[in-house]
């Protein structure tokens, strides 16, 4: 789900403004030279001048300035995401330039004025992804300077494409984790989960609650003393690492429905992994299934949680894809929980990577009824107190830069 858009555009344009300039002058010199009026000739000769001087100036302007997007982390759909772009001033001048970046159907333009010579400024703005993909970004520089009739624009350095995760969707922590004990496959599956949240040690402090904590372990005097909910915070023993592997199939000739269920595996995948990396604080591997399989590891931190994830931007369906081998991991499996999300029910890729690892495998897909998870909504994105109403595609946005004194 790639998205370009590589369209070029001729480097000096006359404006509406200045369309109307030379009709003026056009019509100007022609009653000067019907009329034999030198005066009215003199100006129209002047007016022609100063469209040159306005042509040679935005020129000057526009070839003095570098504009470069910087490399921000993968963003989820539904999300906002920063768009960062760095203008530097590589003339000995100030200079006054618009810049305009467009990612997939995201134009943005900012205008920098009187910027200081060999000094930079950061241009930024928010912008929301309806949909998961990667999007190829195009920059130009352009200057009107000073009387705004001649544009004359020059491409700016590509930047990295922005790459747009599946939307996260909402989990219950420890619904979870007892679905995953019922589900297991083996009962050493079911006594590592048990220990994921009961070899509690003493009790190490309080700290404030976090979606996921136990109501047993409210600590109520600390509560009733901030006027916050505080959770006792207890040694406990290394959590299990997960391994997440996730068999992106579709038919050869899929249906909306199955499409769809695909774009819901992904979206629960991503929720699985956010989660668990948040709550447990562990390494997590995540697998994608298909023609060019991905394995990447994780650290507990957004950076590299979502650059694991990476690959989920653009994964497309395969009808049939080869069982990961038992090295592919990088990492024995023995102690960790190993997740199958597939988007189809009863998948048999569950046994065959369970004959190829050696390892069990518990399989998830979004239509099983998952009580513990709760899918993103269409048009809406998450907020601290639940769910509200965004719009999809957001208007052109213009931010214009202060003056840099």
């Amino acid at each position: 789900m790639t998205k370009t858009t590589d369209h070029a555009a001729p480097p000096l344009v006359i404006t509406a403004g200045g369309k109307t300039w030379v009709w003026v002058s056009v019509l100007l010199m022609t009653v000067g030279w019907y009329k034999s009026i030198n005066l009215v000739l003199l100006l129209a000769y002047l007016m022609f001048a100063l469209l040159l001087v306005n042509g040679i100036f935005a020129r000057r302007h526009a070839v003095r300035v570098i504009a470069r997007r910087e490399q921000t982390l993968p963003a989820l759909a539904g999300e906002e995401t920063k768009i960062w772009v760095t203008v530097t001033n590589v003339g000995a001048r100030p200079v006054t330039v618009s810049v305009e970046e467009q990612a997939g159907d995201h134009p943005l333009v900012w205008l920098v004025h009187n910027l200081p010579a060999r000094e930079s400024v950061s241009c930024t703005a928010n912008i929301l992804f309806a949909q998961r993909g990667r999007f190829a970004t195009r920059i130009r520089v352009w200057s009107e300077y000073p009387l705004g009739l001649l544009r004359f624009g020059r491409e700016g350095e590509r930047g990295p494409d922005v790459v747009v995760l599946p939307a996260a969707g909402m989990l219950d922590v420890g619904g979870m984790r007892r679905w995953l004990q019922q589900a297991g496959g083996d009962g050493r599956v079911r006594k590592l989960l048990r220990r994921v949240t009961s070899d509690e040690a003493e009790v190490r402090g309080v700290r404030p609650f976090r979606p996921g904590d136990a109501i047993r372990s409210v600590h109520w005097r600390s509560t009733a003393r901030r006027r916050e909910l505080m959770v006792r915070e207890y040694d406990v023993a290394p959590s299990l690492d997960l391994v997440l592997v996730v068999e992106p199939w579709l038919p050869l000739d899929p249906t909306l429905p199955q499409l769809k269920q695909l774009e819901e595996t992904l979206c629960l995948a991503v929720t699985i992994v956010n989660t668990w990396s948040r709550v447990y604080g562990t390494n997590v591997v995540v697998a994608v299934a298909g023609t060019v399989p991905s394995v990447r590891s994780a650290t507990p931190n957004a950076a590299g949680v979502r650059n694991a994830l990476e690959p989920l931007a653009s994964v497309t369906g395969q009808a049939s894809v080869e069982p990961f081998g038992p090295k592919a991991f990088g990492r024995p499996l023995g102690r960790t929980i190993r997740l199958l999300v597939t988007s189809r029910p009863e998948s048999p890729y569950a046994d065959a990577l369970a004959k190829s690892t050696g390892r069990a495998f518990i399989a998830v897909c979004p239509s099983d009824g998952l009580p513990w998870y709760r899918p993103p909504a269409v048009g809406e994105r998450k907020s601290g107190k639940g769910f509200y109403h965004v719009p999809l595609l957001p208007p052109i946005t213009r931010v214009e830069h202060p003056d840099i004194k």
